[in-house]
C-alpha cells in the first residue's frame, strides 16, 4: 500500500512539474474572444473632421455576415446612411461600416455586436467619439442590436453538456472494453452505446438551434454558410461516423470494431476542439488544440470508462471482478495524471493571470470546476486505496459500486462546468 501511495504521489509531482514548466515557458500570444481591441475613430476621443468609415478591430476574426454596427447621434437617434459592416482587405481582424454623408459636429455612439468566425461566440458593446468636440464620460447611447431569448445561452450550455456526455461514453466504451474487459462488450452494452449516440446527437441539435438564435441567423441555412455553422456541420459528420461505429460494434462485437469506435469518438472530440477556444489565433495554436484534445479524450477514458466498468463487472466472479477493477484502476491513474496536467495547462492559457481567476466570470467558473475536480479526485482516491484493494481480498463489491456512482454524479457536474466554460470568453 505504501509503495502504491508513493507511486501516485510521484505521478502527482510530475503533474505539478509539467504545469510549472508550461507556465514558466514562453507565453503564448494573447487572445480574448471576439472582443473589441481598437477602433477608428478611437473611443472617447475627438476627430477634427468627419470620418469616411468606422473601423473596428477585434481580438479574433469576426464574421462580417453576422456582426452588426449602428451609429447613434447625441439624442440616441440612428444616423442614416451607415452601411452594413464589411471586411477590411488585408486585415482579417477588422470590420468597417462606411458613411454615405459627412457627420456634423457633435457626439456619436457606435453600438457594435460581433460574432467570432472561430467559435461563433458573441460579444457586444458601445463607445462614444466626437466630431469637433470631446465626448463626456458616460455619454454613450446604447441600444439592443439584436434581441435573443434569455434561454438561448442555457440551451447552448445544455447542448454542450449532452454532447460531452455522449462522446465520453463512446470513448470510454472503447477504452474500457479493450483494456479492461478483454475486448468484449458487456451485457447491456449495446443499449448504452445507443444512449451515448442519442445524447451526442441531441446535444448537437440543441447547440445548433441555440447558435442560430445567438448569432442572429434568420434560419439554419444562413447559419450553415458561416464559418461557425460549417464547424457544426463538420461535427455532425463526425457524429454520423460515430453512429456507424456503434452499428459496427452492434453487428460485429470484436476488437477492430471497438478500435473503430474509439477512433471515431476521439475524432469527433477533435472536430469539436477545432471549433472552440483552443483553435483561436495564437503562436501556440497547434499545442493548444493538441492539449485540449488530449484533455477531453482523457476525460472520456476516465469518466466514461468508469460507467462501462460498472456495467461490465455485474455478474462477474469475485476473482474476475477484482482483476477487472484493478486493471481499470491502473488505466484511470495514468489517465488522471494526463487529465490534470492538460487541464492545468489549458486553464493557465485561458485565464492568463491570477487576478483573472478571481475577477472574471470565466475564472470564477473555472474555480468551481476545480473544486468539483478535487472532489472527484478524492472519491477516486478512496476507491483506489480502499475499495480496490478490498475487492482483491474478496470483499463485497457494494462499497466500490456506491463510491463509483458518487464519482459519476460529481463527474456529471464537472462536465456541466466545462460546458459553461466553453460558452464564456476566456479571461
Amino acid at each position: 500500500m505504501r509503495a502504491l501511495a508513493a507511486r501516485v504521489a510521484l505521478r502527482l509531482l510530475v503533474v505539478a512539474a509539467l504545469a510549472a514548466a508550461f507556465v514558466a515557458g514562453p507565453a503564448p500570444s494573447a487572445f480574448a474572444h471576439a472582443g473589441l481591441e481598437s477602433s477608428d475613430p478611437a473611443a472617447g476621443l475627438s476627430v477634427s473632421s468627419s470620418p469616411n468609415a468606422i473601423v473596428l478591430t477585434f481580438a479574433e476574426n469576426p464574421d462580417p455576415a453576422l456582426s452588426l454596427v449602428r451609429l447613434l447621434d447625441a439624442d440616441g437617434k440612428t444616423v442614416p446612411g451607415v452601411s452594413a459592416v464589411t471586411a477590411v482587405a488585408g486585415e482579417p481582424l477588422a470590420l468597417q461600416a462606411t458613411l454615405a454623408q459627412p457627420l456634423r459636429t457633435g457626439v456619436y455612439t457606435v453600438n457594435w455586436r460581433s460574432v467570432s468566425a472561430e467559435d461563433g461566440h458573441v460579444e457586444g458593446g458601445a463607445f462614444a467619439f466626437g466630431v469637433g468636440v470631446t465626448p463626456a464620460p458616460g455619454s454613450e447611447k446604447t441600444v439592443e442590436l439584436l434581441h435573443t431569448s434569455p434561454g438561448a445561452s442555457g440551451l447552448s450550455a445544455a447542448g454542450r453538456w449532452l454532447l460531452y456526455a455522449g462522446l465520453a461514453l463512446l470513448v470510454g466504451a472503447a477504452s474500457t472494453c479493450l483494456l479492461v474487459l478483454g475486448g468484449g462488450v458487456p451485457a447491456g452494452g449495446a443499449i448504452l452505446l445507443r444512449v451515448a449516440a442519442v445524447l451526442a446527437i441531441a446535444g448537437l441539435c440543441a447547440t445548433v438551434w441555440a447558435e442560430r438564435a445567438l448569432v442572429g441567423a434568420p434560419s439554419l441555412l444562413p447559419l450553415f454558410q458561416t464559418p461557425e455553422g460549417k464547424d457544426l456541420l463538420a461535427l455532425g459528420v463526425a457524429l454520423v461516423v460515430c453512429i456507424g461505429a456503434v452499428a459496427c460494434v452492434d453487428l460485429w462485437s470484436a476488437r477492430w470494431s471497438l478500435v473503430f469506435l474509439g477512433a471515431a469518438g476521439a475524432a469527433a472530440v477533435l472536430v469539436h476542439v477545432l471549433a472552440g477556444h483552443a483553435d483561436a489565433v495564437s503562436s501556440w495554436r497547434v499545442v493548444n488544440v493538441a492539449v485540449q484534445w488530449v484533455h477531453m479524450t482523457g476525460i472520456g477514458v476516465w469518466i466514461g470508462g468508469l460507467l462501462w466498468l460498472l456495467l461490465g463487472i455485474r455478474g462477474m466472479a469475485k476473482a474476475d471482478r477484482a482483476a477487472a477493477v484493478g486493471a481499470f484502476s491502473r488505466v484511470a491513474t495514468v489517465t488522471l495524471v494526463v487529465v490534470l496536467a492538460t487541464g492545468v495547462a489549458r486553464g493557465m492559457v485561458e485565464v492568463g493571470s491570477l487576478g483573472n481567476l478571481f475577477g472574471t466570470s470565466y475564472g470564477i467558473t473555472l474555480l468551481a470546476k476545480v473544486a468539483l475536480v478535487v472532489a472527484l479526485v478524492a472519491l477516486g482516491a478512496l476507491n483506489h486505496f480502499r475499495a480496490v484493494p478490498a475487492l482483491g481480498r474478496g470483499a463485497d463489491v457494494r462499497s466500490f459500486t456506491l463510491s463509483s456512482r458518487g464519482e459519476l454524479v460529481v463527474a456529471a457536474a464537472v462536465l456541466a462546468a466545462t460546458a459553461l466554460l466553453s460558452g464564456l470568453a476566456p479571461a
